[in-house]
């Protein structure tokens, strides 16, 4: 009795129609989880598939003009009253400079040309009183000549014919002496004004022997002195400081840089986008596509086109699809359109874009108008007349005479147009040379 045990099939059918149950939850869940798992994959395939049908988007950058302040010749810099960043705005100082060649020396090293005249000032003067002292003798030996012969006229030695020419020789030397003197008073007075130039502007402690120190010295002494020649570059526009090239207190030699400024207006700063487009993709954009510049996934414009065919580059070497047989690509220049609030940083060169268009709604007008179209006389009729009809809608932007007409010459390569239309006569005369051009080419 004591190994006697009651044993049923109870608890064993409730265990296996526990582990039947979770079995069927975990299969139903992930059952549940592969559905939510193949329903997304569908769902961005069927995303893809859409917006590649709906879009068409190219890789381009963003390309902006700068403004370069450089040295038009050699200037020593004194100061940058701006640093990188700084926002300037019409009437700033920008930095302050002055010539090296103020003096008109031809070059850093060489004495100005002040020095040097003053040094042939004194070089004549000095001169000027070595004759001098030449001529003092002479009219000395003349006189005592003519002592010498009223003693012998006195005594009847000699007649007055000899004492009258050397009373002549002295009224010459002494005529002589006179110019002579007035002459290094002059040349004196120049020297004298040199050296009150010299002194007014520093230059008379320079040292031209040891000039690297000397210059430099005198330099800064005029600054400190707020000397007269001092310039000062002025910004004309509103613009931020991009790049600071001269340190204060350096020279500068002529075209180096010294300064690099970016205006802040995306129109004024020549903003525009720059697109790689493929030529089997050139029929999905045209002269009147609006597109769309995503920058990141907050920062987006639109943008007009301005040119097709810039030119044409080689794509770079991280946008080439190894499918891809044709690595050259044609430029499209996109302007930004007007009122538009954009970051500064996504409108400076060189930033990475990519630009969407609409396949469906790319502007295109079949009008003629969606390409410029051109033949070995110019534009095609279709072509110009449509330009004609854009240049009439610009009031003020062109300006042309009235009396002059369409002439599509071969030998022309201009286009003349006029403001106003033409009389009937002459359209007429116009559209038969056009007509009668056109069947010779056809023959």
């Amino acid at each position: 009795m004591q190994s006697f045990s009651f044993r049923t099939n109870y608890n064993e059918n409730q265990n296996v129609e526990k582990l039947i149950k979770e079995r069927n939850r975990k299969i139903a869940r992930q059952q549940i989880i592969f559905a939510i798992i193949l329903f997304i994959i569908i769902g961005l395939l069927v995303w893809y598939f859409v917006k590649r049908t709906i879009y068409t988007e190219f890789d381009g950058y963003v390309h902006t003009e700068y403004k370069d302040y450089r040295a038009v010749e050699d200037i020593y810099l004194f100061e940058q009253y701006t640093d990188e960043g700084d926002i300037v705005i019409p009437g700033d100082t920008l930095y302050s400079y002055t010539f090296t060649n103020m003096f008109g020396s031809s070059g850093i090293g060489s004495e100005p040309e002040i020095v040097i005249n003053d040094r042939n000032m004194k070089l004549q003067r000095d001169n000027a009183y070595a004759d001098a002292n030449v001529l003092r003798v002479r009219i000395q030996e003349l006189q005592a000549q003519i002592a010498r012969e009223d003693n012998n006229i006195r005594f009847g030695m000699t007649d007055n014919s000899h004492k009258m020419d050397l009373e002549r020789e002295l009224a010459e030397a002494k005529a002589q002496l006179q110019s002579v003197l007035s002459r290094a008073g002059r040349y004196g007075h120049i020297h004298h004004s040199n050296i009150a130039l010299i002194s007014s502007t520093t230059q008379y402690g320079i040292n031209f022997s040891n000039e690297q120190w000397g210059l430099d010295h005198a330099l800064r002494q005029l600054y400190k002195a707020k000397a007269p020649i001092i310039r000062y570059a002025i910004a004309q526009d509103t613009a931020i400081v991009t790049k600071v090239w001269a340190p204060p207190f350096s020279r500068v030699f002529k075209k180096e840089q010294i300064l690099q400024l970016e205006e802040l207006s995306y129109e004024k700063s020549n903003v525009q986008v720059v697109a790689w487009v493929p030529t089997h993709e050139m029929g999905k954009i045209n002269n009147n596509t609006r597109a769309e510049i995503i920058v990141n996934d907050d920062v987006s414009f639109m943008a007009s086109v301005q040119l097709l065919g810039a030119r044409t580059e080689d794509l770079p070497e991280e946008l080439r699809n190894n499918l891809s047989h044709t690595y050259t690509a044609i430029m499209v220049v996109f302007r930004p359109d007007r009122d538009q609030e954009l970051p500064l940083w996504a409108v400076v060169e060189r930033v990475p874009v990519r630009v969407r268009i609409k396949n469906y709604d790319n502007g295109r007008r079949d009008d003629g108008s969606d390409y410029w179209y051109i033949d070995n006389f110019g534009l095609t009729e279709k072509s110009k007349e449509l330009w004609l009809n854009r240049r009439r809608r610009i009031n003020g932007r062109y300006h042309y005479n009235t009396s002059e007409v369409i002439d599509n010459s071969a030998t022309s390569d201009t286009i003349k147009t006029s403001a106003v239309k033409a009389p009937a006569k002459t359209q007429k005369a116009v559209k038969k040379r056009s007509n009668t051009r056109n069947e010779e080419t056809k023959k």
